[in-house]
């Protein structure tokens, strides 16, 4: 996947963004797949893009997600390359930006959309991967 396609799912994503957050699923796996600066651009971009295409503060998403993929790109040297080592850290990496989105700005809390997410996870990075590599899990 050429990071056009990346921008483009991006900009995809957005409408369902509300219902399930696969962009933060897109973002957690591009920290994983992809360069660490090219993470770090498509991050101030999705954040950039919730910012306005939902009715919050600028810059709250923008600042939230780079930080939240900076840690990351920290610590995926010390991470197993597992799909379920990846999705308990995918919970710990959602709960951290739900929880500072709900506590800083008292935004309000989907229970139902952050159980999506955390279901949806497995799925949608096993499809990407499909999509890149042409196989369901890389090694």
């Amino acid at each position: 996947m050429s990071y056009f396609w990346y921008v483009l799912l991006l900009y995809a994503l957005l409408p369902f963004n509300m219902y399930i957050d696969l962009i933060s699923i897109l973002i957690f796996y591009l920290v994983f797949h992809e360069h660490e600066r090219f993470t770090l651009i498509f991050s101030f971009l999705a954040g950039l893009l919730i910012d306005l295409f939902y009715p919050v503060i600028l810059g709250v998403n923008i600042i939230v997600y780079i930080v939240l993929a900076q840690i990351l790109i920290y610590l995926k040297k010390y991470i197993v390359h597992s799909i379920w080592v990846s999705w308990i850290i995918f919970i710990a990496y959602y709960f951290t930006k739900t929880a500072v989105i709900h506590l800083m700005f008292s935004a309000p809390l989907r229970p139902f959309s952050v159980l999506l997410t955390i279901i949806g996870f497995i799925p949608f990075v096993l499809v990407l991967n499909k999509l890149k590599y042409r196989v369901w899990m890389k090694a």
